[in-house]
């Protein structure tokens, strides 16, 4: 007996050397983010580390082993006071990245002055591990890993992203590769290809500038002792072990990436749980199958299914040999069809596991589409901004699903667009094909991010490239391009100054024999 409980607690007292100190920080109150982050951060804990969750959206039920603190959202709002998301998705790309940087950049004074912020940053915490969300948003956070000289981690939503892979060390090869605003295959003909170099250099000249403005706000409210001697912004936001990217080759391209970018596609998928006692029944006696609707957490059905459009969607439905579950999240102005079953929530991926689910429309966001990829469930799906419309337009391409526009809804795009994904059974085929694709993994993606945040703690930087740590110059040759360059330019102008010499002499020995010639004749 006694052996055994001294083993015990060797076996105890080594857990507790490996068991980690981790900040979680992540600030964005967003529903669609926080999905993909808890997950990490309850695996780490079941995992027996000890997570300080900074979150601008608290759990209804903290997890045990996190402690949760709640920061005041500053962010003001763009969307609803100046444009819609429908007007927002309209705008050039560079237009929607600036107003993106430039929303977090006047919410950042109020936010790193508030008082938890402050208390933070000043505070003799110590941590092992900081995992956040800072790219595009929240840069000028990086120097946390300074302050408190642990590993830094970084959770990104979306994988298509020509700014992170240049942060990565690997940046886009815009001759296949696409940032995640610009909508199209990965199959360029050259002026596509032109147009994508475009799209590549302004997120990338974008993100370097921004990335100064963002200096100069660190530097105001990062302060804390010692800040004098830390890194530029730049290296500091490059400096991450791991980069765990919400992306898989399922739902996508395959593409190059750094050895320290991880993907993590399909982290939101959580085990199936029973649906309410209602809403099962429904689903059960639902023998035709059910079209389930929902635009995500950000947009409002009942906001961009206003007027015509919620009219025709409902002719449509009515036509329809299938029940319908539509989120909605007002009173309903009309009389509804027998077919359709209105909410302002549902339980989405348990609808969706459900075997008579037989169709999604969507908003096209990346959660929803591994959500449906994984369920096998074919789409429609209806894109208004961010990378809503390359990952239709890749659904498309794979051919388990179908985009309906917004500007161009009509009732015989819906209705014909509805019907040719139900009746052609080719999109269910290729929606259980990618689901089996999709699924086949040695582990869930919340053990293989959790895995990779443990390696990353116990070898800090150890799949990190050197193309890290290079400048923008350095990394594109932009110096060695100049040298050849210069090079080239001064060859062309010593060989043509050579050239006008040699002219010069070839003119000149004709003239001398003549006047050789002429001087022999008068001696004769």
């Amino acid at each position: 007996m006694l052996k055994e409980t001294t083993a015990l607690l060797f076996l105890l007292l080594a857990a507790s050397t490996e068991s980690a100190r981790i900040l979680a920080f992540f600030p964005i109150s967003a529903k669609s983010h926080q999905f993909l982050f808890r997950p990490i951060i309850e695996e780490l804990a079941n995992r027996g580390h000890e997570v300080v969750y900074y979150t601008g959206l608290g759990y209804d039920k903290v997890p045990q082993g996190i402690k949760e603190i709640i920061l005041e959202q500053q962010t003001k709002s763009i969307s609803k006071k100046h444009f819609t998301f429908v007007e927002f998705g309209e705008f050039s790309i560079p237009k929607v990245t600036s107003i993106m940087y430039d929303m977090f950049l006047l919410s950042a004074p109020a936010f790193l002055s508030s008082p938890k912020m402050q208390e933070l940053i000043h505070s003799n915490e110590k941590f092992d591990a900081i995992i956040m969300e800072s790219y595009l948003t929240h840069q000028f956070v990086s120097p946390l890993i300074h302050k408190f000289g642990a590993v830094g981690i970084e959770v990104r939503p979306l994988g298509d992203s020509a700014w992170v892979h240049e942060l990565s060390g690997l940046p886009d090869n815009p001759s296949y590769q696409l940032d995640y605003q610009y909508e199209h295959t990965n199959d360029l003909n050259f002026f596509e290809k032109l147009y994508n170099v475009y799209v590549t250099s302004i997120m990338t000249v974008l993100g370097y500038y921004y990335l100064y403005k963002h200096q100069a706000v660190a530097d105001t409210y990062m302060n804390y002792t010692g800040w004098e001697t830390r890194p530029s912004l730049y290296q500091m936001v490059s400096n991450r072990s791991i980069i765990l990217t919400n992306s898989h080759f399922a739902v996508g391209y395959p593409i190059p990436s750094a050895p320290h970018r991880k993907e993590i596609g399909g982290i939101n998928i959580r085990p199936t749980k029973p649906l309410p006692e209602d809403l099962q029944t429904y689903m059960d006696q639902s023998k035709q199958g059910v079209i389930y609707m929902s635009l995500g957490s950000n947009i409002r059905v009942s906001d961009v299914a206003s007027g015509d459009i919620r009219e025709d969607f409902m002719s449509v439905f009515k036509e329809l040999p299938y029940n319908v579950l539509m989120k909605w999240e007002t009173d309903y102005p009309g009389k509804l069809p027998p077919n359709v079953k209105l909410s302002s929530w549902f339980p989405q991926q348990d609808v969706l596991a459900h075997k008579n689910c037989v169709l999604f429309i969507t908003h096209g966001g990346y959660l929803s589409i591994t959500e449906a990829v994984h369920f096998g469930v074919p789409l429609v799906g209806i894109p208004f901004f961010g990378d809503q419309g390359k990952n239709l337009i890749l659904v498309e391409e794979a051919g388990y699903g179908r985009m309906l526009r917004y500007r161009n809804i009509s009732r015989d795009n819906i209705a014909w667009t509805v019907k040719e994904v139900l009746s052609n059974k080719r999109y269910k085929e290729e929606a259980m094909r990618r689901s089996k694709l999709f699924r086949d993994r040695r582990h869930s993606p919340a053990e293989e991010a959790a895995y990779w945040v443990e390696h990353a703690i116990k070898y800090p930087n150890a799949l990190v490239p050197k193309a890290v740590w290079l400048s923008f110059v350095q990394l594109h040759l932009i110096d060695v391009q100049l040298f050849i360059l210069a090079t080239a330019i001064c060859l062309i102008w010593v060989t043509s100054k050579l050239i006008c010499v040699v002219r010069k002499l070839c003119k000149s020995k004709p003239k001398e024999k003549s006047v050789s010639k002429k001087k022999l004749r008068k001696t004769d």
